[in-house]
């Protein structure tokens, strides 16, 4: 399969939610500082440990990948530092500390990318070999062909690409179905129970695969490119996925995505 890079990417700006998000929640804390002081601040910032703390539980629960405690340990000890009743307890400044610690933790295990989402890479990767920018999108699944496995391959795959947030796994009566969404969190938090309206590819029990592509994320390059070689790049992407699973070379699988 084609890996080599292009200079420029292929899609659109992605992280219009998080930056929403975060504008936000600067607001929040710009708002409750200027209206209820220093004190207000503290509410404040507390209070945003909370949900983050909870929500990173649950993805480590859910991935059964453990470096989420990093983040989960730093949420905490910010929480026990900023809570208003606690300001004056004598163990503050070990909670600060910790929480300085945890950063650092923290600060690295994104640099090492292996709890970054993987959705904008997989997008990128899919575009690379496409030569052509007719035949737009159409909304049918598209057969993309045949690969050699078996259903606990498929099953092995699954739980390696769920613990690296790379795509959340659905497991089918008769097929492993791999969803590529823009915000995992919605999956992890069972906001969202099915991928009618997602990217998906999906490895049946038979070795068949078929891709269907949302038009959400086809509208997300820059350029309208040719859809069914857009698909059959993308199953490509997951065989090779499989292949270098089977292998036992999952390491080869982030170094792929962290080269884009």
């Amino acid at each position: 399969m084609e890996k080599k890079s292009k200079s420029k990417s292929e899609l659109k700006f992605t992280q219009k939610g998080l930056l929403i998000f975060t504008l936000t929640l600067l607001v929040v804390l710009a708002a409750s500082s200027i209206v209820f002081g220093e004190r207000g601040f503290y509410w404040s910032f507390a209070s945003i440990q909370i949900p983050l703390f909870i929500l990173h539980l649950v993805t480590m629960l859910r991935t059964r990948n453990f470096l989420y405690s990093i983040l989960i340990l730093y949420y905490l000890f910010m929480f026990l530092t900023f809570f208003p009743p606690f300001l004056n307890l004598s163990a503050r400044p070990f909670f600060a500390g910790a929480a300085a610690v945890f950063l650092v933790g923290m600060i690295g295990v994104f640099i090492s990318k292996k709890i970054n989402w993987r959705y904008r890479e997989i997008l990128e990767l899919a575009a690379r070999p496409v030569d052509g920018t007719a035949d737009g999108f159409t909304p049918r699944p598209f057969p993309s062909g045949n690969a050699d496995y078996s259903r606990q391959d498929a099953l092995g795959l699954a739980n390696f690409l769920k613990k690296y947030v790379i795509a959340y796994p659905f497991i089918e009566k008769e097929r492993v179905v791999f969803v590529i969404p823009r915000v995992m969190w919605t999956f992890m938090l069972g906001i969202k129970r099915n991928y009618d309206n997602e990217t998906y590819i999906a490895f049946s029990d038979s070795g068949h695969i078929s891709v269907r592509m949302a038009k959400s994320d086809y509208q997300l390059y820059k350029q309208e490119l040719t859809f069914d070689q857009l698909c059959a790049s993308l199953g490509n992407i997951f065989k090779e996925f499989m292949r270098l699973y089977k292998d036992g070379e999952k390491k080869k699988i982030m170094e792929w995505l962290n080269s884009v």
